[in-house]
């Protein structure tokens, strides 16, 4: 029903407005007319209609006009519709599909039929989660829920709802409240009934369920060789199924093997073979997966377990005279390199103490074959034998690489300069003292050690050089004569000079087929201990001796390096338990990513992105780690990418598991009786799944009707105001100026 009407609210008595209406109209009639007698102009009466209309816009107002506009509102019925939404949800069916699958066909089914019904205009659906919490537009697409609260459900929603002609409520669930709360009073004292849609109970209370229970692998293995992975796989209950076991990292599938498993109960190992094709560390996943349906649960079917894949070691010998701190801190340094394979011998702990005697099986033939560098630290040329100079000798000419470093005895009146180990080296060693120089100096680079790959830091020949001329000073170093002929001086002591050339620190050159290269100083320990002293990464040490190894070895940093990884510090985790992330940035020759940027982003099976803010650590500047703690079980993957002059260099991607409730899953079955008792109660019905369309023909929806009315007033209108301002200032303007005042 609509009804409009204006009305004058302060006009109580219509024939005394009318009265003085015609009053006023005689009055302003006789006024003008006196004034076109006297001067006979008809402009006069123009302005009487101007003066009328000023003073009737002025009536009206008075007069209190207000138009009224009275109609009736529709409110819809509501029906509240509870989605159980929990874990216990992605359970299978016996015929197939999930439970949540079918709950949601249910509560599209319901849409549907209410839109196309006669009654669509005076209903409507409100959808809400087991939570309680409203769903705007489509249900999630997955389960995810940790508990199943069916009083607080309802009674949140029903609370939602409270200005609202509520119908009923629809609770479509398995009904496997695990509250631990038997009192559903509070659903009895329901004013509205309560409808639930349920499952029929399950015979097969233990249906088929496949998992993964352990993975056994090395913790170690080398790059392109082949790793064994045993995966122990289980079967409960079911028939006889094929199943497949895969390896995995990220989305990537690297192995796998078709299995039969037989019927009943079977836990069965399975061999499979992985050959990884990059060296990092990573996380690998095996998964075991089943083409039939019906499964149990599938939260168990994946098991995460760490590798680490190392790249062809480059294999180092390390002879040293005593323990001394160069031996200690390059020990450590070249220990800790991945791609570095170190075997290291000590005669003793100082060379004065005892009268030494040659090992004479240190540096054999046999045994140089397997390593691809030696170095020498400080010692008298008696320490190895005539013999294993001679193998030392021919090895580096076969296509090998010697270091030798600086020291007190090494380079002294005993050292090797009276051994065949001289002739590859590419220096000349003092006839005379000084052999020792103990100021302290910084180390400066010659043009061919700007260019050299061992000095290389970032790339940038200036950078480079500011960072070596602001490293920690070195304290003195051996002096040699001169670089030999064809010998390439790489680093020189400024604030010493011999035969009035700066002193050599380091040089290089070939011999045959091999390198060999001398390092004067014995202090380079001094660019770690130092810079760690501060709390700062000792990067230039880092660099200086992983750059010097593989140069000597004929190779860089390994190329198969992907340039970077992330994992994290477990595979799986509980719900709300934090999960370390760690990203470590792994520099190759083409692609130095040193200052590039990393972004993190963790995705659940929801497809929910959360970014992550990684840190950096001050000891290794290439690592970056961050903490992220799940709110729901399930499978996360974790995406890291790597950014250098605003363009995508890598990306890498891994995974890890959230291990949800207990609660939800600790039982298989449905509880159709809990939901038929809610029903009976409330004066609703239970309806199985497969009916759950019979569910609207059973409930009443009554819109309600609320009137309204609209009012507007008119007497303050800014409209009149002007009229009357507008007509009373023009009709004054016009007499005036025709002298009619």
């Amino acid at each position: 029903m609509t009804e409009s009407s204006l009305q004058f609210e302060n006009v109580a008595h219509a024939w005394v407005w009318l009265a003085l209406i015609a009053i006023g109209a005689s009055v302003l009639f006789a006024t003008y007319r006196s004034i076109f007698e006297r001067s006979e102009r008809r402009l006069t009466w123009g302005l009487m209609g101007l003066r009328g209309a000023g003073l009737l816009a002025l009536v009206v107002a008075l007069a209190k006009p207000t138009w009224t506009h009275q109609s009736e509102r529709l409110d819809p019925a509501r029906l509240a519709v509870v989605l159980d939404n929990s874990a216990s949800m992605s359970l299978a069916e016996p015929g197939g599909g999930s439970r949540y699958a079918r709950a949601r066909a249910v509560v599209a089914e319901l849409q549907q039929r209410l839109a196309a019904s006669a009654s669509s205009d005076a209903a409507a659906i409100d959808l809400f989660d087991i939570h309680g919490s409203r769903i705007a537009g489509d249900p999630p697409a997955e389960p995810r829920l940790e508990r199943t609260d069916l009083v607080r459900a309802v009674t949140t929603a029903v609370a939602q709802l409270r200005s609202k002609p509520l119908a009923g409520v629809v609770i479509v669930s398995d009904g496997m409240d695990n509250t631990g709360q038997n009192d559903l009073q509070p659903l009895r004292e329901s004013t509205v009934p309560i409808y639930t849609v349920g499952y029929t109970e399950d015979s097969d209370a233990n249906r088929m369920d496949l998992a993964v229970r352990s993975v056994t692998a090395p913790s170690r293995v080398m790059v392109n060789n082949e790793a064994q992975i045993s995966v122990l796989v289980s079967k409960k209950s079911g028939p006889a199924v094929d199943v497949d076991v895969e390896i995995k990292r990220g989305a990537e599938q690297f192995a796998t093997q078709r299995v039969a498993l037989a019927a009943g109960d079977v836990e069965q190992p399975v061999e499979i073979k992985l050959t990884p094709a990059q060296a990092g560390k990573f996380v690998f996943t095996a998964v075991v997966r089943s083409g039939r349906a019906g499964e149990q649960l599938t939260a168990n079917n994946a098991r995460h377990f760490p590798i680490e894949v190392d790249s062809e070691p480059i294999r180092v010998l390390y002879v040293e005279g005593f323990l001394r701190n160069e031996y200690k801190f390059l020990k450590n340094r070249l220990e800790d390199d991945p791609d570095v394979s170190m075997v290291s011998v000590v005669r003793r702990a100082n060379p004065e103490l005892t009268e030494g005697t040659p090992a004479g099986d240190v540096v054999t033939a046999e045994r140089l074959e397997k390593f691809d560098v030696v170095i020498l630290g400080d010692m008298e040329a008696g320490y190895l034998s005539r013999a294993e100079y001679d193998a030392l000798v021919a090895w580096v000419d076969d296509g090998h690489a010697l270091l030798v470093l600086g020291g007190y005895q090494s380079f002294g009146e005993a050292g090797f300069r009276t051994t065949r180990v001289a002739e590859v080296l590419p220096v000349t060693f003092s006839e005379q003292p000084p052999f020792q120089s103990d100021d302290p100096f910084v180390l400066n680079l010659t043009e061919a050690g700007m260019r050299h790959p061992i000095f290389k830091i970032t790339g940038e020949r200036v950078q480079d050089a500011a960072a070596w001329n602001s490293a920690p000073p070195l304290l003195g170093c051996s002096l040699v004569a001169r670089a030999k002929a064809g010998a390439e001086v790489l680093a020189v002591n400024p604030a010493f000079v011999v035969d009035g050339q700066p002193a050599v620190v380091i040089a290089a050159q070939r011999y045959g087929a091999g390198h060999t290269l001398v390092i004067t100083a014995d202090t380079t320990w001094r660019w770690s201990r130092l810079v760690r002293v501060l709390g700062q990464a000792d990067t230039l040490y880092a660099r200086f001796w992983s750059q010097t190894v593989r140069w000597l070895a004929g190779r860089e940093a390994d190329p198969e390096r992907p340039p970077i990884v992330v994992s994290t510090d477990r595979p799986d985790y509980d719900v709300g338990k934090p999960v370390v992330i760690r990203v470590a940035r792994q520099s190759t020759p083409d692609a130095p990513v040193d200052t590039a940027s990393v972004s993190v982003s963790v995705v659940d099976e929801a497809g929910k992105q959360a970014a992550i803010v990684m840190q950096q650590s001050s000891a290794e500047p290439d690592t970056l780690t961050a903490s992220y703690s799940p709110s729901v079980g399930g499978r996360y993957q974790v995406h890291a990418s790597l950014t250098a002059d605003g363009k995508p260099v890598a990306n890498e991607t891994t995974e890890f598991l959230v291990h949800g409730s207990d609660l939800e899953l600790a039982q298989a079955g449905t509880n159709s009786a809990l939901l038929q008792s809610i029903a009976t109660a409330t004066g609703g019905l239970y309806f199985d799944a497969q009916d759950a369309g019979k569910l609207l023909d059973s409930i009443q929806f009554k819109a309600r009707r609320t009137p309204r009315i609209e009012r507007r007033e008119f007497w303050d209108s800014p409209a009149l105001f002007l009229m009357f301002l507008a007509a009373v200032t023009a009709e004054w303007v016009i007499r005036r100026r025709n002298h009619l005042v």
